[in-house]
């Protein structure tokens, strides 16, 4: 095996684990770290010699800025898939504090993060319908295809990729809040009717008594109902992050 195709091989190698580190389901905390290791190993066999080789000079330094170049470039393209992914759970978050949930805090192997009961289960089943309409699949067809639109070696600067991050922070944003808006919408006109009786019976304690108990029920009900809009609309957005994740290569300084 000659040293231009171990040069290759290695890069492949890196861009596919800076992927893998950020994408839904695979990145988690709770999946071993050895399975992860032969996705990288199997893809990296099966691209690697489809590709022409490197031709760089296998100098220490050289070798080291290439690596690290890739897995930055995969970093940011898998990135693009799982700031999307968090929509769901910043939407059940958000519901889980109006709601009277973000009492209890459960940790979300998939963020990596502390979240209310809500959030974290929004987040599984999030995960099982990335896993199970095979948009992993797609997602690692779309890093296979980047390969030979851009070869490992071939980017000069990878910091422009980033631009395509600040748009996906602000459609995280947006689809949280909108996903969240009909349970915000309820919450509050529970509020105000509680206001009113409050004003009307100021010697009752409405709030502690029956606010408390309506707002968690309203609540939950509102959840159930509008949770498989939530998931189609979720499915759709991540669907075309899965496209859009090759997309960060047209904004990087590529090699002349």
């Amino acid at each position: 095996m000659s040293t231009e195709l171990l040069v290759t091989m290695g890069m492949v190698a890196s861009r596919l684990g800076g992927v893998m580190m950020l994408i839904p389901a695979f990145g988690a905390r709770g999946v071993p770290k050895m399975v992860k290791v032969i996705c990288v190993i199997a893809m990296t066999l099966v691209i690697g010699p489809t590709l022409p080789p490197v031709d760089v000079s296998p100098t220490f330094a050289h070798l080291l800025v290439g690596v690290m170049t890739e897995v930055i470039v995969g970093v940011l393209m898998g990135g693009v898939v799982s700031f999307i992914f968090g929509s769901l759970s910043l939407a059940n978050e958000v519901m889980s504090n109006q709601i009277g949930h973000g009492a209890a805090q459960l940790f979300d192997p998939m963020l990596k993060v502390s979240h209310g009961p809500l959030a974290t289960l929004g987040t599984f089943l999030a995960a099982l319908i990335f896993l199970g309409t095979n948009l992993h699949l797609v997602l690692f067809i779309n890093v296979a295809d980047s390969f030979h639109a851009v070869p490992p070696g071939g980017v000069a600067s990878p910091i422009g990729g980033g631009v395509v991050w600040i748009e996906i922070a602000r459609e995280v944003l947006e689809a949280g809040i909108g996903l969240a808006g009909p349970v915000l919408v309820l919450i509050f006109l529970i509020h105000v009717f509680v206001a009113v009786l409050t004003r009307l019976a100021p010697n009752m304690n409405i709030f502690f008594s029956l606010g408390m108990v309506m707002t968690m029920l309203a609540g939950c009900w509102m959840l159930m109902v509008m949770l498989p809009y939530q998931f189609e609309m979720h499915h759709q957005m991540v669907s075309t992050a899965v496209e859009r994740a090759p997309d960060v290569l047209r904004f990087m300084d590529l090699v002349q």
